[in-house]
């Protein structure tokens, strides 16, 4: 069955572990309307049908027949309906054939897509919801503007994903970035050194601080040698406390960027939104690496769309 047409848009829905996010979308994958609340499955929500339908209850009553795919942490254990992973290699079909309808949803039908389970750089069992979708809605964006695809694809975040670009995903690598900024930040011995920054919080002051960072990684001694530093640092004086979150994200960042073994001169695609793509777009440009940035919720809306066409 066609879910999509030209008088019956796409609802997409990214529902993640902090947020839930929803957009409608036409026949080309463009988004029309966005809307996002804080209800992701942190919150526990206790009805995720009328959750939802509180968000995009709008776009509901003016396309009766509408159909609406959902991604992300939404078909985790913890979610509203379990859906197993797919198993690599993985394309837009393999993830059709391994969504769960949602019954009693209405209007046009509702799907949760699984995410996909393979292996990392290291050969361990990796897993990953969410990503999978944007993957394929990055790559559907280039090929529509006749760009070359670049040689591998990142996804920052909570746990950082790296994909090689290809028409299938074959394997994937995941890395606690984000999490672990936030672990130190709060429960480490390093919050005595910082003073808390949120990604937003970006500044041209903070930008040679995350360089220093950057450039500290590429240095002998290791990343658990190299994160005291930004104890040392402010006790020594060379750094005050508000310097201590962007210098930790460069050390961080660019450990993440090397245990990649990336080719020198290589191109990467940033999926994220603004704030969390700049960090990885200062980074790569500083160690030599060509970049472009795709916006996380447009590929989300077209890998939707790509899947949608194979339910």
């Amino acid at each position: 069955m066609a879910v999509v047409d030209d008088m019956n848009p796409l609802i997409s829905v990214d529902w993640g572990t902090s947020n839930l996010r929803a957009a409608l979308v036409n026949d080309q994958g463009n988004i029309i309307e966005q809307a996002t609340s804080d209800q992701g499955l942190l919150s526990k929500p206790t009805d995720f049908a009328a959750c939802l339908r509180d968000l995009i209850q709008p776009w509901l009553d003016r396309s009766p027949k509408i159909s609406t795919v959902l991604s992300g942490m939404v078909g985790s254990p913890g979610g509203w309906m379990e859906v197993p992973h797919v198993a690599c290699p993985a394309n837009p079909g393999s993830l059709a054939a391994g969504a769960k309808t949602i019954d009693g949803f209405g209007y046009g039908g509702a799907w949760i897509l699984p995410g996909v389970a393979g292996k990392g750089s290291a050969g361990l069992h990796e897993v990953m919801r969410g990503e999978e979708v944007q993957f394929f809605g990055a790559q559907q964006i280039f090929r529509a503007q006749g760009q070359p695809l670049p040689q591998c694809w990142c996804f920052p975040g909570t746990h950082n994903k790296w994909l090689s670009a290809g028409s299938d995903i074959t394997d994937f690598s995941t890395s606690m970035v984000g999490e672990f900024f936030q672990l130190a930040q709060r429960h480490s011995l390093l919050a005595q050194s910082l003073a808390i920054q949120s990604p937003s919080e970006n500044t041209a002051d903070t930008d040679d601080d995350f360089l220093r960072g950057l450039a500290t990684s590429q240095q002998p001694g290791g990343l658990l040698h190299h994160l005291f530093s930004v104890r040392t640092l402010q006790l020594s004086g060379a750094h005050r406390k508000a310097q201590g979150s962007a210098y930790l994200s460069g050390i961080l960042v660019g450990h993440d960027i090397a245990s990649q073994t990336l080719k020198s001169g290589s191109s990467i695609g940033i999926v994220a939104g603004p704030d969390l793509a700049s960090r990885y777009q200062l980074a790569l440009e500083e160690l030599g690496y060509d970049w472009v940035i795709v916006d996380s919720q447009q590929a989300t809306a077209q890998g939707a769309l790509l899947v949608a066409k194979h339910l």
